[in-house]
Order: structure tokens, then C-alpha cells, then sequence
């Protein structure tokens, strides 16, 4: 199997602490991509669309990492789910879930070094390629690339497990890893210095966006108003904070073309999970 196949530690995220309703009645769970700031800061818009479409309490949850995340998607922890493109297509296939739509412009996958430098692939021989998600699709998709390009995990490079995405660049400043493995989202997400000593080597892949998606555990009736107020959330107000944090343009029902390329990964994508609990 072409995965990569790590087991990662990303930070527990708890939303209460950051004036997110207790107790809701509708939980929106988001993929634990990045930190707890970025995400109350960016999701807090959807989260209030919701609430008052619904005219119910909503708050924001995720979970410890990418696996645990899961588990609590397959134990229909939440009614509502913002999850990356693999995880939402296993999700759909083994549990409750619904895929309404597709968040634009899709997810580029970067290949990013130090700025100043010569940055061919020949520099990654003998070295680390640090990684924090092995679980998602751009570390899935980024593995299988080099591999593409005569470059093998294990024979001509080594994977540098990072505790979170706020780290990578961190590590490639440090000299720990010649480059790393992330989507253009997270490289945006990063210190503004920071920025300025990394560059985008290669833009390897263009993946599907995030999924919305909806518990098919919830009554026909609520199923039918959360997926109608998700394909008109473009149209609020509240979009409009959203995409100008998230950098997200809009949202489109998936696509044939788009599942069939992540069930490619579904194989990958669960034994990566397993084997990182």
C-alpha cells in the first residue's frame, strides 16, 4: 500500500473555554487540522449561522487527533461534521454520514522548504521530511508523489513525526527536516516571520476541499433543514466572515470525479487510523 502510515499527537481542543456554548443541542465536530485558536476563531461564523437557522444551541467541537476525531464521527457524536476530504469519504462509508458539499477552491499540496536555498528534490537524500497529520490526504497524497519521483520513505528519506501543524515550519527553521509536507491552508496559517524564511517548493496535488456533511442519525426533517442552510450558507452574512478567515470561496455538492479519487485512499486512510490509535 502507497500510505504513510505514522501515529501523531495533536493537542486536546476544548471550544467551552473559548465562549462556545455548553451542552449544545446541534455539535458542528471540525477536523483537528490546526490550533484551538484558529479554529474557534474561524468556525465561530458557522456556528452562529447554524444557531440561528436552526434556533437551537450550537457550539464547535473536534476531537484529541485525527483518529479520535473519527471515532466520534462513527459514534454520531456530532450532527453536523467540517472534515478533510479521506476522513469524510471512510466516514461515509462506515458510519452515519452524509456528504452535502464541497468547500472551494480545493486543497493544494505543498512541498515546502527554507527560503535562500537550492530546494531540488535531491537535497530530501539522507534526510527528514517532517510531517504532522500522516493521517490526511495531502501527507497520503505528498508520500505518494516522491515515491512517483524516485524518492521512498524509509530508503532515500526519513519522516519526522510533528506534534501539530504549527510546528512544521518550526522544524525546518531548526534544521530538524529539509522539507515538509502541508496544504496551502496551513502554510497561509503561519507566523507572519515564519513566512518569510519558508517557500512553497512544489505544489504536488490539488485536493477536494473540506466536507460538510450531516448525521444521517437526525430525523428526515432536521436532515433536510441542516443540508438546506448549508448549500445557502454562501449567501449569509456569516459566510462572508467565514470565507474571509478560512479563505474558502464557496461550496458545491461533491462530485463523481471526487469521491472516486478518495476511494483510492479509503484503504490508506483506515489503516492509518487503526494503527495511530
Amino acid at each position: 500500500m502507497r500510505a504513510l502510515i505514522l501515529a501523531v499527537t495533536l493537542s486536546f481542543f476544548s471550544f467551552t473555554s473559548f465562549g462556545q456554548t455548553a451542552n449544545p443541542d446541534v455539535s458542528i465536530g471540525v477536523v483537528p487540522n490546526m490550533s484551538a485558536r484558529l479554529i474557534s476563531t474561524n468556525y465561530q461564523p458557522l456556528a452562529d449561522y447554524f444557531e440561528k437557522g436552526l434556533g437551537r444551541k450550537v457550539a464547535v467541537t473536534t476531537g484529541t487527533n485525527f483518529p479520535n476525531f473519527y471515532q466520534r464521527a462513527l459514534t454520531n457524536e456530532f450532527q453536523i461534521m467540517v472534515t478533510a476530504p479521506n476522513l469524510a469519504r471512510v466516514s461515509q462509508i462506515d458510519g452515519n454520514w452524509e456528504a452535502v458539499a464541497v468547500f472551494e477552491p480545493g486543497i493544494p499540496g505543498l512541498l515546502v522548504g527554507m527560503a535562500g536555498r537550492q530546494n531540488n528534490l535531491g537535497f530530501l537524500r539522507g534526510k527528514k521530511l517532517a510531517v504532522a497529520n500522516p493521517q490526511s490526504l495531502v501527507a497520503l497524497a505528498g508520500v505518494n508523489w516522491l515515491s512517483s519521483q524516485g524518492f521512498v520513505n524509509d530508503r532515500d528519506y526519513e519522516i519526522l513525526r510533528i506534534a501539530n501543524d504549527d510546528s512544521l515550519g518550526v522544524s525546518l527553521k531548526t534544521g530538524e527536516a529539509a522539507f515538509a509536507l502541508m496544504s496551502q491552508g496551513e502554510f497561509n496559517a503561519k507566523d507572519i516571520e515564519l513566512k518569510k524564511i519558508l517557500t512553497p517548493v512544489n505544489t504536488f496535488v490539488k485536493l477536494p476541499g473540506f466536507f460538510i456533511m450531516v448525521n444521517a442519525k437526525a430525523t428526515s426533517s432536521e436532515q433536510q433543514k441542516m443540508k438546506s442552510l448549508i448549500l445557502d450558507f454562501p449567501k449569509s452574512e456569516q459566510a462572508k466572515q467565514f470565507f474571509s478567515s478560512t479563505g474558502f470561496t464557496g461550496l458545491q455538492p461533491p462530485t463523481d470525479d471526487q469521491i472516486k479519487f478518495l476511494d483510492s485512499f479509503t484503504e490508506a486512510t483506515r489503516q492509518g487510523l487503526s494503527q495511530a490509535k
